[in-house]
């Protein structure tokens, strides 16, 4: 075979391509500078367009390492003293169920502190699964199961840990069991994914706390017998403890949905009632705020309702309800969105968390048919009663 040779042009295109592939590398050198990389790329492949003055804004994180550094740096805002109830007689005692996302969970209690709710009346019952390690300070911002102990403590919220991992119904009768052993005739609890405001352009003005103690007042003595008092549904709820024992409490071989549909018919079917209370605008979300602060009354506004500020938050939690109503992937996809603290204590794959929750959600759906014969909510409309429940 005769020699391979090449003659000069080729020999200076292959030197070419050479020193600009190792230009660019950047493989061999940390010390390429831009200038020389620019200068040493053949001009038809050059960029005919300048670069613009200004960076970009860099996409939004779902999740922020921070989203309320006036908290971080020790300085909480006060809150409107039009939002502090005159009358503080009655207990209202609120649990706070979290599983994961410290962020939602932050963002419904700090909107609770800032609509007048006091500090001391509620209580995050940590259902994260991890033991200690949240108290410890063992995981990571980014871990779904992270929450923030020393910043509740700031915020005056004590937090209360189940011994579990615990299902949705499960919860709801720790939160029973929680009531009884402190001696509750009734308790509030709350979604983690909501946000509350007050309804700050009505006249006369009523706090969302106080309009919640309007119903205390009302129910508390009276002859009703009562069981829950909704709140835009349960996203709020008031609970009658003795009637929760008298229904024998939720039923936890439904572990999540149709549990609600399950203990709310049984309850009716005893002549227990269930009414709605509006205590002001409950929002329904799968993302927060980029900065809590704007709950807050700003600098200057004092004792102001209605401002600029109000109307601002108010546009944007409507937007972010609706996101989440409407988005295509489902409503909650927000809880399994972080995917951080591998290999941190009891970790679990977030993916895999989420499809056993789904697995055990369809479950539910079955066992509730089997209980009832029936698969929808209504279920006295269908002919069943009290006592009827596997019977068939």
């Amino acid at each position: 075979m005769p020699p391979i040779t090449l003659n000069r042009r080729a020999i200076a295109y292959l030197g070419g391509a050479f020193l600009f592939i190792l230009l660019l590398s950047g493989a061999v050198t940390n010390h390429v500078r831009p200038d020389l990389i620019q200068k040493n790329i053949p001009e038809k492949w050059r960029t005919t367009t300048q670069a613009p003055k200004t960076e970009p804004e860099p996409p939004r994180e779902p999740f922020q390492e921070e989203i309320f550094p006036l908290a971080q740096a020790g300085k909480v805002p006060q809150i409107n003293p039009k939002n502090i109830a005159k009358d503080d007689k009655h207990a209202t005692p609120l649990l706070i169920g979290f599983t994961r996302n410290w962020y939602l969970l932050e963002q419904a209690v700090v909107s609770y502190l800032a609509a007048g709710w006091p500090a001391d009346q509620i209580i995050v019952i940590d259902n994260s699964g991890v033991m200690d390690s949240n108290l410890r300070g063992l995981l990571s911002p980014r871990n779904p199961w992270y929450l923030n102990h020393t910043r509740l403590d700031l915020l005056g919220v004590s937090v209360k840990r189940t011994p579990t991992l615990l299902t949705f119904a499960q919860l709801q009768n720790f939160f029973i069991n929680f009531a009884i052993e402190h001696d509750w005739s009734y308790y509030f609890w709350s979604h983690m994914d909501v946000v509350v405001i007050p309804k700050e352009y009505e006249s006369p003005y009523k706090g969302f706390y106080e309009r919640t103690l309007e119903c205390v007042r009302a129910t508390v003595g009276s002859k009703e017998k009562w069981a829950l008092k909704f709140f835009a549904y349960d996203w709020l709820t008031m609970v009658n403890v003795e009637a929760m024992k008298d229904v024998g409490a939720w039923d936890t071989q439904i572990p999540y949905y149709l549990t609600d549909c399950d203990m709310y018919e049984r309850l009716y079917m005893k002549n227990y009632t269930a009414g709605n209370w509006d205590a002001g605008h409950i929002y329904d979300v799968a993302t927060h705020l980029s900065d809590l602060a704007v709950l807050f009354p700003a600098e200057g506004e004092n004792n102001a309702l209605d401002t600029q500020r109000f109307r601002d938050l108010r546009s944007q939690l409507e937007r972010m309800m609706k996101e989440k109503v409407e988005n295509k992937n489902g409503r909650n996809t927000w809880q399994a969105t972080q995917d951080g603290g591998k290999g941190e204590p009891f970790w679990r794959n977030p993916k895999g968390f989420e499809k056993a929750i789904q697995f055990w959600i369809e479950k539910g759906r079955e066992l509730f048919k089997m209980k009832w014969n029936y698969s929808e909510c209504d279920l006295r409309r269908a002919g069943r009663h009290d006592g009827s429940e596997w019977t068939w």
